[in-house]
Protein backbone atom coordinates (compact mmCIF):
# COMPACT_ATOMS: atom_id res chain seq x y z
CA UNK A 1 0.00 0.00 0.00
CA UNK A 2 1.11 3.56 -0.66
CA UNK A 3 1.63 6.28 1.96
CA UNK A 4 -1.77 7.77 1.11
CA UNK A 5 -4.93 5.92 0.09
CA UNK A 6 -5.27 5.62 -3.69
CA UNK A 7 -9.01 5.36 -4.30
CA UNK A 8 -10.43 4.83 -7.77
CA UNK A 9 -13.81 6.52 -8.18
CA UNK A 10 -15.52 4.51 -10.87
CA UNK A 11 -18.92 3.89 -12.45
CA UNK A 12 -20.42 1.38 -14.82
CA UNK A 13 -21.78 4.07 -17.12
CA UNK A 14 -21.26 7.75 -17.79
CA UNK A 15 -23.51 10.54 -16.62
CA UNK A 16 -23.90 9.39 -13.01
CA UNK A 17 -21.89 12.25 -11.48
CA UNK A 18 -18.62 10.44 -10.89
CA UNK A 19 -16.39 13.48 -11.53
CA UNK A 20 -18.60 15.71 -9.41
CA UNK A 21 -18.36 13.26 -6.51
CA UNK A 22 -14.57 13.03 -6.95
CA UNK A 23 -13.99 16.79 -6.89
CA UNK A 24 -16.42 17.66 -4.10
CA UNK A 25 -15.32 14.74 -1.93
CA UNK A 26 -11.70 15.77 -2.39
CA UNK A 27 -12.43 19.34 -1.31
CA UNK A 28 -14.52 18.11 1.64
CA UNK A 29 -11.56 15.99 2.81
CA UNK A 30 -9.24 18.97 2.35
CA UNK A 31 -11.57 21.04 4.54
CA UNK A 32 -11.03 18.38 7.21
CA UNK A 33 -7.30 19.03 7.08
CA UNK A 34 -6.35 16.16 4.76
CA UNK A 35 -3.89 16.45 1.89
CA UNK A 36 -5.72 15.40 -1.27
CA UNK A 37 -4.61 14.88 -4.86
CA UNK A 38 -7.20 14.49 -7.62
CA UNK A 39 -6.15 12.58 -10.73
CA UNK A 40 -8.08 12.64 -13.99
CA UNK A 41 -7.74 9.19 -15.56
CA UNK A 42 -10.94 9.50 -17.62
CA UNK A 43 -8.94 10.03 -20.80
CA UNK A 44 -11.85 9.85 -23.26
CA UNK A 45 -14.06 12.36 -21.40
CA UNK A 46 -11.78 14.38 -19.15
CA UNK A 47 -13.84 16.85 -17.14
CA UNK A 48 -12.02 17.13 -13.83
CA UNK A 49 -10.51 20.48 -14.84
CA UNK A 50 -13.98 21.74 -15.76
CA UNK A 51 -15.37 20.84 -12.34
CA UNK A 52 -12.42 22.64 -10.76
CA UNK A 53 -13.57 25.83 -12.48
CA UNK A 54 -12.24 25.21 -15.99
CA UNK A 55 -8.77 25.28 -14.49
CA UNK A 56 -6.04 24.48 -16.99
CA UNK A 57 -2.49 23.32 -16.34
CA UNK A 58 -0.01 22.89 -19.19
CA UNK A 59 1.41 19.51 -18.12
CA UNK A 60 -1.24 16.81 -18.49
CA UNK A 61 -1.26 13.24 -17.21
CA UNK A 62 -0.56 11.91 -20.71
CA UNK A 63 2.86 13.60 -20.74
CA UNK A 64 3.81 11.78 -17.55
CA UNK A 65 2.54 8.43 -18.84
CA UNK A 66 4.56 8.93 -22.02
CA UNK A 67 7.63 9.88 -19.93
CA UNK A 68 7.74 13.40 -21.40
CA UNK A 69 7.35 15.04 -17.98
CA UNK A 70 7.67 14.18 -14.31
CA UNK A 71 4.78 13.60 -11.92
CA UNK A 72 5.71 16.70 -9.94
CA UNK A 73 5.53 18.81 -13.10
CA UNK A 74 1.97 17.61 -13.70
CA UNK A 75 0.76 18.18 -10.11
CA UNK A 76 -0.50 21.67 -9.33
CA UNK A 77 -2.08 23.26 -6.29
CA UNK A 78 -5.63 24.44 -7.02
CA UNK A 79 -7.04 27.53 -5.24
CA UNK A 80 -9.40 25.22 -3.31
CA UNK A 81 -6.37 23.70 -1.59
CA UNK A 82 -6.46 20.30 -3.27
CA UNK A 83 -3.71 19.21 -5.63
CA UNK A 84 -4.61 17.86 -9.05
CA UNK A 85 -3.36 16.22 -12.22
CA UNK A 86 -5.61 16.92 -15.19
CA UNK A 87 -6.01 15.17 -18.53
CA UNK A 88 -5.81 16.37 -22.12
CA UNK A 89 -8.97 16.80 -24.19
CA UNK A 90 -7.11 16.19 -27.46
CA UNK A 91 -8.55 13.30 -29.48
CA UNK A 92 -5.13 11.71 -30.01
CA UNK A 93 -4.62 11.46 -26.23
CA UNK A 94 -7.69 9.36 -25.35
CA UNK A 95 -5.81 6.04 -25.20
CA UNK A 96 -2.44 6.64 -23.54
CA UNK A 97 -0.17 3.86 -22.37
CA UNK A 98 -1.16 3.23 -18.74
CA UNK A 99 1.85 1.05 -17.88
CA UNK A 100 3.31 3.89 -15.77
CA UNK A 101 0.04 4.83 -14.04
CA UNK A 102 0.71 2.89 -10.84
CA UNK A 103 4.10 4.55 -10.50
CA UNK A 104 2.47 7.95 -11.03
CA UNK A 105 -0.17 7.29 -8.36
CA UNK A 106 2.41 6.02 -5.87
CA UNK A 107 4.43 9.21 -6.33
CA UNK A 108 1.32 11.36 -5.80
CA UNK A 109 0.44 9.33 -2.68
CA UNK A 110 3.78 10.04 -1.00
CA UNK A 111 2.65 13.58 -0.15
CA UNK A 112 -1.09 12.93 0.15
CA UNK A 113 -3.51 11.37 2.58
CA UNK A 114 -5.84 10.61 -0.32
CA UNK A 115 -5.36 10.25 -4.06
CA UNK A 116 -8.78 10.20 -5.70
CA UNK A 117 -8.66 8.84 -9.24
CA UNK A 118 -11.48 9.85 -11.58
CA UNK A 119 -11.74 6.63 -13.61
CA UNK A 120 -13.41 6.10 -17.00
CA UNK A 121 -16.83 4.43 -16.99
CA UNK A 122 -17.42 0.97 -18.41
CA UNK A 123 -15.08 -1.96 -18.83
CA UNK A 124 -12.23 -2.32 -21.28
CA UNK A 125 -8.51 -3.04 -21.14
CA UNK A 126 -7.65 0.55 -20.18
CA UNK A 127 -10.21 0.60 -17.37
CA UNK A 128 -8.89 -2.73 -16.06
CA UNK A 129 -5.36 -1.31 -15.99
CA UNK A 130 -6.60 1.73 -14.08
CA UNK A 131 -8.48 -0.46 -11.60
CA UNK A 132 -5.34 -2.50 -10.98
CA UNK A 133 -3.36 0.71 -10.39
CA UNK A 134 -5.61 1.79 -7.50
CA UNK A 135 -5.52 0.48 -3.92
CA UNK A 136 -9.29 0.40 -3.51
CA UNK A 137 -12.44 1.39 -5.37
CA UNK A 138 -15.49 3.52 -4.71
CA UNK A 139 -18.43 2.83 -7.01
CA UNK A 140 -20.76 5.66 -8.07
CA UNK A 141 -24.19 4.85 -9.44
CA UNK A 142 -27.68 6.26 -9.78
CA UNK A 143 -30.81 4.55 -8.38
CA UNK A 144 -31.84 3.16 -11.78
CA UNK A 145 -31.86 -0.36 -13.21
CA UNK A 146 -29.33 0.40 -15.95
CA UNK A 147 -26.90 2.20 -13.65
CA UNK A 148 -27.22 -0.54 -11.04
CA UNK A 149 -26.57 -3.31 -13.56
CA UNK A 150 -23.54 -1.50 -14.97
CA UNK A 151 -22.21 -0.88 -11.46
CA UNK A 152 -22.63 -4.57 -10.67
CA UNK A 153 -20.53 -5.45 -13.73
CA UNK A 154 -17.71 -3.16 -12.58
CA UNK A 155 -17.83 -4.64 -9.09
CA UNK A 156 -17.69 -8.17 -10.49
CA UNK A 157 -14.62 -7.26 -12.55
CA UNK A 158 -12.99 -5.65 -9.50
CA UNK A 159 -13.54 -8.84 -7.54
CA UNK A 160 -11.92 -10.85 -10.33
CA UNK A 161 -8.93 -8.52 -10.10
CA UNK A 162 -8.91 -8.93 -6.26
CA UNK A 163 -9.36 -5.20 -5.77
CA UNK A 164 -10.93 -4.06 -2.47
CA UNK A 165 -14.27 -2.24 -2.82
CA UNK A 166 -15.12 0.43 -0.26
CA UNK A 167 -18.77 0.42 -1.27
CA UNK A 168 -21.24 2.24 -3.48
CA UNK A 169 -22.34 5.86 -3.53
CA UNK A 170 -25.88 6.44 -4.80
CA UNK A 171 -25.99 9.80 -6.57
CA UNK A 172 -28.88 12.02 -7.71
CA UNK A 173 -31.31 10.29 -5.36
CA UNK A 174 -34.84 11.74 -5.37
CA UNK A 175 -36.22 9.42 -2.66
CA UNK A 176 -39.14 8.40 -4.83
CA UNK A 177 -39.50 4.59 -4.66
CA UNK A 178 -42.15 4.69 -7.38
CA UNK A 179 -39.62 5.70 -10.02
CA UNK A 180 -36.20 4.72 -8.66
CA UNK A 181 -34.47 1.90 -6.83
CA UNK A 182 -34.26 2.05 -3.05
CA UNK A 183 -31.07 1.52 -1.07
CA UNK A 184 -31.73 -2.17 -0.35
CA UNK A 185 -32.34 -2.92 -4.04
CA UNK A 186 -29.06 -1.28 -5.05
CA UNK A 187 -27.22 -3.21 -2.34
CA UNK A 188 -28.67 -6.49 -3.58
CA UNK A 189 -27.95 -5.67 -7.22
CA UNK A 190 -24.35 -4.64 -6.64
CA UNK A 191 -23.63 -6.93 -3.68
CA UNK A 192 -21.95 -4.01 -1.94
CA UNK A 193 -22.94 -1.77 0.95
CA UNK A 194 -24.05 1.82 0.43
CA UNK A 195 -21.43 4.35 1.48
CA UNK A 196 -23.66 7.35 0.93
CA UNK A 197 -26.81 8.68 -0.71
CA UNK A 198 -26.32 12.04 -2.40
CA UNK A 199 -29.65 13.65 -3.29
CA UNK A 200 -30.50 15.23 -6.61
CA UNK A 201 -29.67 18.89 -6.09
CA UNK A 202 -30.43 21.63 -8.68
CA UNK A 203 -27.67 23.70 -7.10
CA UNK A 204 -25.14 21.28 -8.58
CA UNK A 205 -25.91 22.60 -12.06
CA UNK A 206 -25.76 26.18 -10.80
CA UNK A 207 -22.40 25.54 -9.14
CA UNK A 208 -20.99 24.07 -12.35
CA UNK A 209 -22.27 27.07 -14.33
CA UNK A 210 -20.49 29.38 -11.89
CA UNK A 211 -17.28 27.28 -12.11
CA UNK A 212 -17.34 26.57 -8.37
CA UNK A 213 -17.46 23.11 -6.72
CA UNK A 214 -20.75 22.60 -4.89
CA UNK A 215 -19.25 22.23 -1.40
CA UNK A 216 -17.87 25.76 -1.82
CA UNK A 217 -20.79 27.18 -3.81
CA UNK A 218 -23.22 26.24 -1.04
CA UNK A 219 -21.92 24.09 1.79
CA UNK A 220 -25.44 23.83 3.23
CA UNK A 221 -27.06 22.42 0.09
CA UNK A 222 -28.45 18.88 0.58
CA UNK A 223 -25.93 17.30 -1.80
CA UNK A 224 -22.98 19.17 -0.26
CA UNK A 225 -23.97 17.99 3.21
CA UNK A 226 -24.08 14.36 2.08
CA UNK A 227 -20.69 14.64 0.37
CA UNK A 228 -19.26 16.05 3.59
CA UNK A 229 -20.88 13.17 5.48
CA UNK A 230 -19.18 10.76 3.06
CA UNK A 231 -15.81 12.42 3.70
CA UNK A 232 -16.24 11.98 7.45
CA UNK A 233 -17.21 8.36 6.87
CA UNK A 234 -13.95 7.72 5.00
CA UNK A 235 -12.10 9.13 7.99
CA UNK A 236 -14.15 7.06 10.41
CA UNK A 237 -15.47 10.22 12.04
CA UNK A 238 -18.97 11.18 13.13
CA UNK A 239 -20.55 13.88 10.98
CA UNK A 240 -22.55 16.50 12.83
CA UNK A 241 -25.43 18.01 10.90
CA UNK A 242 -25.18 21.81 10.54
CA UNK A 243 -27.32 23.44 13.20
CA UNK A 244 -30.44 25.09 11.75
CA UNK A 245 -29.30 23.91 8.31
CA UNK A 246 -32.73 24.10 6.67
CA UNK A 247 -33.37 27.56 8.08
CA UNK A 248 -29.99 28.85 6.92
CA UNK A 249 -30.57 27.38 3.45
CA UNK A 250 -33.90 29.15 3.28
CA UNK A 251 -32.40 32.47 4.32
CA UNK A 252 -29.63 32.13 1.73
CA UNK A 253 -32.18 31.42 -0.97
CA UNK A 254 -34.19 34.52 -0.01
CA UNK A 255 -31.05 36.70 -0.07
CA UNK A 256 -30.08 35.29 -3.47
CA UNK A 257 -33.53 36.02 -4.92
CA UNK A 258 -33.48 39.56 -3.53
CA UNK A 259 -30.02 40.22 -4.99
CA UNK A 260 -31.32 39.21 -8.40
Amino acid sequence: MSDGRVIGVISGKGGVGKTSITVNLGIALKQMGKEVTLVDADFSASNLGVYLGRYDHPVKIQKVLHEEASVNQAIFRHPTGVKAITSSNEINQVEPNTAKLRELLETAAKDSDYVLVDCPPGLNATVENIIESCDELMIVTMPTQTSGLNAAQVIEKAKQLHKPILGTVMNMVENNPEKELVEREVEMMTESHILGKVPYDPEMKEALFENTPLVLHNDLSPAAIEVRRLAHSLEGEQFNEPKLGKLKRGLRKIKKNISR
